[in-house]
């Protein structure tokens, strides 16, 4: 009996950590995923989408933006790249929601040093923190652009972590291309997944 009680106190934290660095692993993928379907809905609808990733809450949805509606029928759509009022949330994918305690970051992680793919920067005044969620925009070509509809020049990246200090990333190149990354922080460098 006691040799299965120290067989259990060592196998149960490594399998709680296994479990961990999988989910961290599948939230990448999943993120990965639904940003190819919003650059497909972009293209094949014609219209600027956005995905809005909440920090706050773990959680993701997918919404398409005004485009060329025009003001008279909603008064918020002055841009392309505005909401409607009542926010056109995409109701197949609904509210995507990571695994407890893992979160996402537009900006990197202090311990990692490197950039992936052909990221070369953070974004400017790293957004996402608290309520403000980290949105990624695709143009009606299905392009990944800024808020105002410009175009990206080296792409974007959302970093995931977990509670294990583990690192994923998923890039969006400048011609839409999702990928995962995996940080290896032993050789300081990005993996492709």
């Amino acid at each position: 009996m006691s040799i299965a009680a120290v067989i259990a106190a060592i196998a149960v934290p490594s399998a709680t950590s296994e479990l961990r660095d999988y989910r961290l692993s599948s939230d990448a993928s999943s993120v990965a995923g639904v940003l190819n379907v919003t650059r497909m809905k972009a293209a094949s609808q014609y219209a600027p989408y956005r995905l809005n990733l909440y920090t706050d809450t773990g959680t993701y949805t997918v919404e398409r933006l005004c485009g060329a509606t025009p003001s008279s029928i909603d008064a918020n759509c002055t841009t392309a790249y505005n909401p409607f009022t009542t926010p056109q949330l995409d109701p197949a994918i609904g509210t995507q929601y990571i695994a407890p305690g893992d979160s996402y970051l537009a900006c990197h992680p202090a311990a990692v040093t490197a950039y992936p793919g052909s990221v070369a920067s953070d974004p400017s005044g790293c957004p996402g923190v608290g309520p403000n969620p980290i949105r990624i925009y695709f143009n009606t070509r299905g392009s990944p652009v800024d808020g105002a509809g410009n175009p990206l020049t080296t792409g974007v990246v959302l970093y995931i972590t977990n509670q294990n200090n583990m690192v994923d990333a998923v890039t969006i190149s400048i011609g839409g291309r999702a990928a995962v990354w995996s940080w290896n922080a032993g050789g300081g460098y990005w993996s492709m997944r």
